[in-house]
């Protein structure tokens, strides 16, 4: 009897689970979509007014939507990990992953749902259109969001390092180049976007190591 619950014990611990390749592949996607319906559609503009015109045209609203299930999909591999890195070592460290990884994906989101906001109380609400007014103001808070979403991501890499020195050289090290990379001005806001592959890599590894 003792040999066969050891046996079943041993079974259920060394069966791998999809579920968090699945969210990290979905959370790819779904920010490659973002990516692809967005565009740049402001990136011309030089004015208010401007940039009000070209929000009226842009698909902003269905890239915030897709924004979202990155944020939800990327906080679900975030949460695999930390469960994950707290069976071998408790600390600081592992504890702040969900934290400041929520924080990260949930601010970068915010940028792109900022601009959302203008165009559906524009479109929907008051029914004018997007004003100057309420496409800078979006602005504003997408420019303060973007970089404390890097901030915030470089914190949940260092946390990463930290917690997984002992368990993944290779999670470690691509870590810290991303981290690295979040905290340099020139490439911190492109290295955001590529944290999107970071995710779906880590919920592929989680996956195999289960």
């Amino acid at each position: 009897m003792t040999a066969t619950v050891d046996q079943s014990t041993t079974t259920r611990t060394g069966r791998r689970s999809p579920l968090t390749a699945v969210a990290g592949v979905g959370a790819l996607a779904a920010f490659a979509g973002a990516a692809v319906v967005f565009g740049d559609p402001i990136g011309g503009a030089g004015t208010a007014e401007e940039a009000a015109t070209a929000l009226e045209t842009s698909s902003v609203e269905l890239a915030a939507v897709l924004l979202g299930a990155y944020a939800l999909l990327a906080i679900a591999v975030v949460g695999g990990l930390a469960a994950r890195l707290a069976r071998v070592r408790d600390g600081a460290a592992v504890r702040l992953l969900p934290v400041l990884g929520a924080a990260h994906v949930l601010l970068l989101a915010t940028a792109f749902v900022a601009l959302a906001g203008a165009v559906v109380v524009g479109r929907q609400v008051l029914g004018g259109g997007v004003s100057p007014g309420a496409a800078e103001s979006a602005l504003l808070i997408t420019n303060v969001a973007h970089p404390m979403s890097a901030w915030l991501g470089a914190g949940f890499l260092i946390a990463v390092v930290l917690a997984a020195r002992t368990v993944s050289r290779p999670l470690s090290v691509v870590s810290a180049v991303f981290a690295v990379g979040l905290l340099l001005p020139p490439v911190g806001w492109a290295v955001t976007y590529l944290m999107a592959f970071w995710f779906a890599g880590v919920g592929i590894w989680l996956s195999l190591r289960d």
